[in-house]
């Protein structure tokens, strides 16, 4: 690992750098962060769960009390406006709130430990945690999928000790949110190293983590590049250990039967879906499958006449804008016959809201229209063939979305719902899939490449499930 290096954070309302200066971890910092995790791990095995669901409502009170500094922070680091923040802020209150509730329910005091007697011995089964996880902070939701989201949450409230990777792009929201769960963390008396903080302007320090013994498990919400590069990186670890990561999706949506009378409602609905946030939402429509007939056809111009009307604004930070530059521009260069509309931009440095109608033998030769193309942007699929055949040529997904009048009432014994179960973590029924449930039903994951384990959620108290293992005492009964 190189030395110490200096960077700044991106204002992408102002499309400059911001002033603060941070200084990335150096290989000592680094070394006395994992040994105070390693140190802090033996502690939090043992340590209650009452007094884990207290230090997470601390941690709740912490960032209320900051609540200020921490959003103006966010509004520096993101352009995103402040009733997102509202909303990601609630999202993060409530889900040390979620967890906090849980870890002290009796359905996990039942799980936690579970007796039984057989053959002249007695079992018990009981749930560890795993050791310190590595987070990685993500770039779309700087506050509930990074510092002290959803992975973190969820490892905390598994007794995990957690090292959390700031995204370089918010690293300022990332110090602020890592300031309250300090204090926190000395209210409580914990061991400092239940939580620890590593700064970095690249993924430098990350790929030493992952590849460090003390390191038990990886969260990680990102690209599908991103994703397989630690995945890459863990498999050439001598101990292998589990890295759950959240990556790209495309996020189909059917739609099978359309009522002349819902086109106004389904048009606006999906248009701010795709738009909404600039498209930063790993369940934003990638694609959106229409019935190629009268009322499909008036559905599909005013779906495309709500995107490019849409407000136009920055994104996140410069890396995903070139990204999505670069991605919508070389479909614009594909010699098939498409239909390309961009909306017009406010500032030079926004992006366009961009759609692109396609027929549906055409869409099949466009390899590139599988892939996730993170923005605001999708593609509107205008198909006479049985939506089925297009389903199935799809790689995992994160959800699945299905709009029919007749589907209602026959679920279990509907087609593409069934197939749509084996392609996604959610199916979604006559509803769009931004919009993400904190909840213990929820399932925020899917098949690869959406997830790499589609065994386990991201989102929701069944998380817990990624960061504890099971072990047996057995005793002979006399």
């Amino acid at each position: 690992m190189s030395g110490q290096n200096s960077f700044k954070t991106f204002n992408p309302l102002k499309n400059t750098f911001n002033n603060a200066i941070y200084y990335a971890d150096t290989a000592e910092d680094l070394k006395n962060k994992i040994k105070l995790a390693a140190a802090a791990a033996d502690i939090l095995s043992k340590t209650s769960c009452i007094e884990i669901s207290a230090f997470l409502r601390e941690i709740k009170a912490q960032l209320i009390s900051r609540k200020d500094s921490i959003s103006k922070m966010y509004l520096s680091e993101t352009g995103l406006d402040y009733s997102r923040f509202e909303i990601e802020f609630t999202r993060t209150l409530y889900q040390l709130t979620h967890f906090s509730d849980f870890i002290q329910s009796k359905e996990w005091e039942n799980l936690n430990e579970l007796e039984e007697y057989n053959g002249g011995k007695t079992l018990i089964k009981k749930k560890l945690p795993i050791g310190p996880i590595m987070v990685m902070g993500a770039s779309n939701f700087p506050l509930a999928y990074s510092t002290i989201g959803g992975d973190s949450v969820a490892a905390i409230s598994a007794r995990c000790p957690v090292i959390l990777k700031a995204h370089p792009y918010h690293v300022g929201t990332s110090i602020e949110v890592y300031k309250a769960i300090s204090k926190a963390i000395v209210n409580c008396g914990l061991p400092p190293g239940t939580f620890t903080h590593i700064l970095d302007d690249g993924y430098e320090k990350a790929a030493h983590l992952s590849q460090h013994k003390t390191i038990k498990g990886i969260g990680f919400t990102g690209s599908q590049l991103g994703g397989e590069a630690i995945i890459d990186l863990v498999n050439s670890r001598k101990e292998s250990i589990p890295v759950f990561a959240e990556m790209g999706s495309i996020n189909p949506v059917f739609i099978l039967d359309l009522k002349e009378s819902s086109v106004t409602d389904l048009a606006n609905k999906l248009a701010h879906a795709v738009c909404n946030d600039r498209g930063q939402f790993c369940t934003k429509p990638g694609v959106i499958f229409i019935p190629n007939n009268h009322i499909g056809n008036a559905l599909c111009n005013l779906l495309k006449n709500n995107i490019i009307n849409y407000d136009s604004g920055p994104m996140l930070h410069p890396k995903i804008k070139d990204n999505f530059e670069i991605k919508t521009s070389a479909i614009k260069t594909q010699g098939i016959s498409i239909h390309f509309y961009e909306s017009e931009k406010k500032e030079d440095f926004h992006v366009s809201n961009k759609v692109m109608i396609v027929g549906d033998k055409e869409y099949k030769k466009l390899d590139a229209l599988r892939q996730e193309i993170f923005g605001p942007f999708t593609s509107i699929v205008m198909y006479d063939q049985n939506p089925q055949v297009y389903l199935k040529a799809f790689d995992g997904q994160l959800t699945c979305s299905v709009f029919s009048d007749e589907i209602e009432n026959e679920k279990s014994r509907n087609s593409i719902i069934q197939l749509a179960m084996h392609k996604a973590g959610r199916v979604i029924i006559n509803d769009v899939p931004t919009g993400v449930t904190v909840c213990k039903n929820m399932q925020h994951g899917g098949p690869y490449p959406a997830s790499s384990d589609s065994r386990f959620t991201a989102v929701g108290s069944d998380s817990i499930k990624r960061f504890i293992r099971d072990v047996t005492i057995q005793q002979k009964v006399n």
